[in-house]
C-alpha cells in the first residue's frame, strides 16, 4: 500500500497554475514551464504561436496558442481542425475518441465570465518507432486557436486529466 501512495504523489508531478506570456490562459503544468514563441503555417496561414511546456521524464505537456488574423467562426474552425490533423500527424496516428468539452472563459481575477466549445480527443501512434498515446484539447476564441497536448509512451491518464481539464482562457472582465 505504501508503494501505491508514493507512485501516486510522485515528486516528478509538480503541478503548478501558470499563466504563460502571451498565450492568455491559466493552465496546471507539472513543472516549471519553458517558452518559446515562432511561425507557424496551419491551413496556408502563416500565423504566430507561442508554446508552454515542461516535461516529465520523457513526457512533454504543452499548451500552444495561434495569433489569428481576424475574428471569424470560419477562421477559428480551420485553425483548430488544421491543430488536431497536425497534432494526430506529428505521432502517425489515429484517433481512438473524440468529445465535445466545455472551457471556461475566465478573467484575470479568475472568476468565470463564460464558456467555450472545445474537442478533447484521444490518440495512439508512433514517434521515432516507439508507440505513443496522445490526450489532447483544442479550443478558439476570438482572434486565438490553442492547443493542450501530453503525449508519451506510458502517459498516465490521470496527470494527462489534471493537465487538459485546468485549462481557462483569459478573457478582458467584465
Amino acid at each position: 500500500m505504501l508503494l501505491c501512495l508514493t507512485a501516486a504523489c510522485s515528486p516528478d508531478y509538480n503541478w503548478r497554475e501558470v499563466r504563460p506570456a502571451d498565450l492568455g490562459l491559466v493552465v496546471m503544468l507539472p513543472g516549471k514551464p519553458a517558452v518559446l514563441t515562432q511561425r507557424v503555417r496551419l491551413d496556408d496561414l502563416e500565423l504566430v504561436m507561442t508554446m508552454a511546456g515542461a516535461r516529465v521524464g520523457e513526457l512533454p505537456f504543452t499548451v500552444a496558442c495561434a495569433v489569428l488574423p481576424d475574428d471569424l467562426a470560419t477562421t477559428r474552425q480551420r485553425i483548430v481542425a488544421a491543430m488536431r490533423a497536425g497534432m494526430v500527424r506529428n505521432i502517425a496516428g489515429t484517433e481512438s475518441s473524440s468529445r465535445d468539452v466545455k472551457v471556461k472563459l475566465i478573467d484575470a481575477a479568475g472568476a468565470v465570465r463564460g464558456e467555450v466549445d472545445g474537442l478533447r480527443l484521444i490518440a495512439a501512434g508512433k514517434v521515432q518507432g516507439r508507440p505513443v498515446q496522445m490526450q489532447a484539447l483544442f479550443v478558439a476564441q476570438g482572434r486565438r486557436a490553442c492547443q493542450a497536448v501530453a503525449v508519451g509512451e506510458h502517459l498516465p491518464d490521470e496527470e494527462a486529466r489534471v493537465f487538459i481539464e485546468s485549462l481557462r482562457l483569459l478573457v478582458a472582465g467584465a
